[in-house]
């Protein structure tokens, strides 16, 4: 049965094969830069410092750093995070780099734009979609395209991160990274410094309203580990992550793998044209 349908065979495997090399041979490179970080520990070692003093904190209505777990953990769901991307990312890049790349090409460094979304000579969204998505792409559908280009995971035995960002420019890619690194750390440090200094005010506040001397030299205590928070989150630039292996311009592209694109297209083409040679057969038998 497949020996008398073997041309339609050969002709089938034939246009499968010639189609997966053009389509992988229109496939634009995707490059991947990657930065491997270590969690600083500074939160952490404030916690146990402070760890005392919690009671009164909490009676005092104030958090203590590692009230909330773990740093890291909380730092890697936050560069997960729509409020994140919103607020740290996408002000600091240009959508357009995110949305609308077509290729990139190393002579001169250049961006293609697909022209059908976003006009690069009048710097202008063109692109025709329908409601919910508008004109201008909005956070949530740029949101979700971070998502697919941005990987992170922490390695259980060493604690240490893997963050690393596909674009079509290794340059782009590698840029982002380092985004993202300085982003949380200086967002989460901010962060801290405000609940510093709150926490500095509010100290000092109630402890010129109580006349108890135990109470005074307990709020003196919590107040000097609150100053030393401060200076600490004050003078430590990676405040969460320490840059073990840092982001570097990609040579190499990560992806597609072309070979494997024609060889798999191949095959499915030859597996179809047996299963459809096949078909013919019993459907003439029958006959």
């Amino acid at each position: 049965a497949l020996w008398d349908r073997k041309f339609i065979i050969i002709s089938i495997t034939t246009v499968f094969a010639i189609s997966s090399v053009f389509i992988a041979l229109s496939l634009p490179n995707i490059y991947s830069s990657k930065a491997l970080l270590s969690p600083s520990g500074q939160q952490d070692s404030l916690s146990s410092t402070l760890g005392s003093f919690s009671g009164l904190a909490g009676m005092a209505g104030i958090s203590l750093p590692g009230d909330a777990g773990d740093p890291s953990q909380e730092a890697m769901s936050r560069i997960r995070s729509l409020e994140f991307f919103s607020k740290h990312i996408k002000p600091n890049i240009n959508l357009e780099n995110l949305i609308a790349v077509k290729e990139w090409k190393p002579n001169g460094n250049k961006l293609v734009y697909d022209d059908k979304i976003y006009e690069s000579e009048n710097n202008k969204w063109v692109r025709k979609v329908r409601y919910p998505k508008s004109t201008i792409p909005s956070d949530q559908e740029a949101y979700n395209v971070y998502k697919r280009i941005i990987s992170i995971s922490e390695d259980r035995k060493t604690k240490f991160v893997a963050l690393s960002v596909e674009h079509k420019s290794p340059y782009i890619a590698k840029k982002w990274v380092d985004l993202i690194i300085k982003s949380i750390n200086e967002s989460m440090r901010e962060e801290d410094k405000n609940l510093a200094i709150k926490s500095i005010e509010f100290l000092n506040e109630s402890s010129s309203k109580t006349n108890l001397n135990d109470i005074k030299e307990a709020m003196s205590e919590l107040l000097e580990k609150q100053i030393q928070n401060l200076m600490f989150a004050s003078a430590n630039e990676f405040y969460v992550y320490k840059i073990i292996d840092s982001p570097v311009v990609p040579e190499l592209k990560s992806k597609p793998n072309r070979a494997l694109f024609c060889i798999v297209g191949t095959l499915l083409g030859g597996i179809l044209s047996v299963i459809i040679a096949l078909i013919m057969f019993y459907v003439k038998k029958e006959s």
